[in-house]
């Protein structure tokens, strides 16, 4: 008899050990990996990709301030960049000219002409640093390479060698290319730190002479 109440006693003691293992039945690896999988994820944010030599940008032409004409469609293919030490006798003020040869072509019903800085809109430098250089910083608008030097109005279905120059440090070279159009876009070239393009070798012919 006596033994019995001690099995009794032993086995109420034992219920609340049971009942407090804890609160829920699912095993702790399972309910670690359910609290991971609520938490938000951050979203990755692309950057996006500039695009380099040889890419045309379709850009809206603007009316020439002395010709009158223009408007339509001025397509614009940068191909090749050099930086040299001096260009068609003139020296940089910042150690370099930069020089971009690019093609623009009408590809519209009207002719096309590119915009103006004095306009807002033309092209510009955008060094590593975020620096911004136009063509009138330095001594960039005295260099005028032979056959690069297309201006004016592009007639239609015709396209023009042109030529972009920027004075620059050693520093600021492998910036960016941007061209403002006649809508006030602005588009983006990606430029090579080095000489780079199939109109290298005319173009340094160019600015040597």
């Amino acid at each position: 008899m006596r033994v019995t109440r001690m099995l009794a006693v032993i086995a109420a003691a034992a219920l609340p050990l049971t009942a407090c293992g804890g609160g829920s039945t699912e095993p702790e690896s399972k309910a670690s990996s359910s609290s991971s999988a609520a938490t938000p994820q951050t979203p990755e944010i692309e950057t996006p990709t500039v695009p380099g030599l040889g890419t045309t940008a379709h850009t809206a032409g603007s009316h020439h301030p002395i010709a009158g004409s223009g408007g339509g469609v001025l397509d614009l293919t940068p191909t090749s960049v050099v930086y040299v030490p001096a260009a068609t006798d003139q020296t940089p003020k910042n150690g370099t000219y930069a020089v971009v040869a690019y093609k623009a072509r009408s590809s519209t019903a009207v002719a096309a002409a590119e915009t103006a800085p004095a306009e807002g809109g033309g092209w510009q430098w955008i060094a590593p640093d975020g620096q911004s250089v136009t063509t009138l910083d330095g001594d960039a608008t005295s260099v005028t390479p032979a056959g690069f030097m297309g201006s004016g109005p592009v007639a239609l279905g015709s396209y023009q060698w042109r030529s972009v120059v920027f004075d620059l440090t050693a520093a600021q070279h492998g910036g960016q290319l941007v061209y403002t159009d006649g809508e006030g876009k602005t588009y983006r070239w990606q430029m090579p730190a080095k000489d780079k393009g199939p109109e290298v070798a005319r173009l340094k012919k160019a600015l040597a002479g």
